[in-house]
């Protein structure tokens, strides 16, 4: 049984806890600097899932390319208003089936508001947005990087917990994720001073439906890691990310679907030309 179409990626509020505060000479604020700025953004899809033994295991890859536009404007003292549009997209994929028609999210525009320090206060579609437009922002919901509202240094260190529940495909899916995250040095990207920060995700996802009137059970756990850059001057540079998945899916004890494993590679980069 695949599951391509169950399960999307799960939005949620980020609630910041300071772990570590170290102060010292070399230790500065960070806020996200008002502007426009062009990024390109590549993620690469993996999913494999093992089949009968006399059928080889159902895999495939799908590489989505787009170019977008990130606006940031004060809107009040603590509160930035950020607009994401995509100029550009293109997938391609080595299943055996129509590509995607992606020509509505050229030009999609994406309205919230955030902290200077990268909080989300509001990013959700609105209420008569179609399924591809919904799925838009829930990617995008966290490109920003969350940082503390308190000076950064070499060694700063914080956790972030999110939780969400969501429908797809007659299952509710909760999900809690734990990242810890660590300012692991600076360096100089571009000319300008930036801080590299590491995070690394710990997920855990629980869902539950019917289907044909039998109960569905549904479990999927993983992990992310990756690397983020943020200019001191409040740009954000690049980052790269991996997220491992093993999802699996039952109707009772004695019927489990073998796993789907899922491996996800996001790049972003701050196109040249922009601050």
């Amino acid at each position: 049984m695949h599951l391509n179409a169950r399960v999307g990626i799960a939005s949620a509020a980020l609630v910041l806890s300071w772990m570590t505060p170290p102060v010292g000479a070399q230790s500065r604020p960070f806020a996200y600097a008002p502007g426009s700025y062009r990024y390109s953004v590549t993620t690469v899809v993996q999913r494999t899932q093992d089949q009968p033994a006399d059928r080889p295991p159902f895999a495939f890859e799908t590489v989505t390319k787009q170019w977008v536009r990130l606006d940031l404007a004060a809107k009040s003292a603590d509160t930035l208003a950020m607009t994401i549009t995509v100029d550009s997209v293109t997938v391609g994929s080595s299943l055996t089936a129509p590509p995607p028609n992606v020509d509505k999210l050229r030009g999609a525009k994406l309205t919230g508001t955030v902290s200077p320090v990268g909080r989300v206060y509001a990013f959700q579609p609105p209420g008569n947005a179609d399924p591809e437009t919904a799925a838009l922002y829930a990617a995008f919901r966290k490109f920003l990087l969350p940082v503390p509202a308190r000076a950064l240094a070499v060694g700063s260190r914080w956790a972030d917990t999110s939780a969400d529940t969501v429908t797809r495909e007659g299952l509710n899916v909760t999900t809690r994720t734990v990242t810890t995250s660590t300012v692991a040095g600076d360096t100089t990207i571009a000319g300008q001073r930036a801080w590299r920060i590491e995070r690394s995700s710990v997920i855990e996802g629980k869902g539950t439906g019917t289907e044909a009137g039998r109960p569905l059970r549904l479990r999927n756990d993983g992990t992310i890691s990756g690397t983020h850059y943020l200019s001191m001057s409040g740009v954000y540079l690049r980052s790269a990310s991996t997220q491992r998945s093993e999802l699996l899916l039952s109707v009772s004890e004695n019927e489990v679907s073998s796993p789907i494993v899922q491996t996800i590679k996001s790049n972003v980069e701050l196109l040249p030309g922009h601050p």
